[in-house]
């Protein structure tokens, strides 16, 4: 007699009919992992924006800051939540990774000319959170994750409002509008986790 239980399908290492579970389990999972690396690209942007603002609310922001970011990372590892199934990237995915990467890196150079051309330096950090929102935006196609629509795209607006900003005389635009690029990544990211409430039966 064939053992029926033999005979069942293996789960796929990542579904959201599962129990509820803690990022920090699953630190593989994508959207896990990326949550993380939006931490600390987030972090990383908005530290940078701050250290270009007016000195007397620099503490203040920091200290905002750090509170943004311990309660993303807290969302990321430690609330509890569905993980979704890991859709299957589209036909061509790491091809379409690979272009955008290197198109970012090519263009990151540029944005120091273009602040120069604009005769505005502090545009440079803002132009440069809108080319790292950019090269998000072909993911959310590519591995059918909307996540990056959102990401890119409020990236790249404050990144290019903060620089249109600053190229019309606002020196402290650039840096502001790099920050906010910063805030939004985080924000977005949290949501993300937050949004995956475990599914009430």
């Amino acid at each position: 007699m064939t053992d029926t239980t033999t005979a069942r399908p293996k789960r796929p290492a990542h579904r959201d009919d599962g129990p509820p579970v803690r990022g920090i389990g699953h630190l593989r999972h994508p959207a896990v992992s990326g949550g993380l690396i939006g931490v600390i690209g987030g972090g990383a942007f908005l530290f940078g924006g701050i250290a270009g603002l007016p000195a007397e609310h620099r503490a203040t922001l920091r200290g905002i800051a750090i509170s943004l970011i311990s309660f993303t990372l807290v969302v990321v590892l430690l609330r509890r939540r569905m993980l979704p199934t890991v859709p299957t990237p589209a036909r061509g995915a790491l091809r379409v990774y690979g272009i955008a990467v290197v198109a970012m890196l090519a263009f990151l150079p540029v944005t120091r000319l273009v602040a120069l051309a604009l005769d505005a330096p502090t545009a440079q950090i803002a132009l440069v959170a809108a080319v790292v929102g950019g090269h998000f935006l072909p993911f959310a196609r590519a591995f059918q994750a909307p996540v990056f629509w959102w990401i890119g795209g409020a990236m790249a607006a404050l990144g290019l409002a903060g620089a249109a900003l600053a190229a019309l005389g606002d020196p402290v635009a650039g840096p502001a509008g790099a920050a906010a690029a910063g805030v939004a990544m985080l924000v977005i990211v949290a949501a993300q986790g937050l949004l995956a409430s475990p599914r009430q039966d």
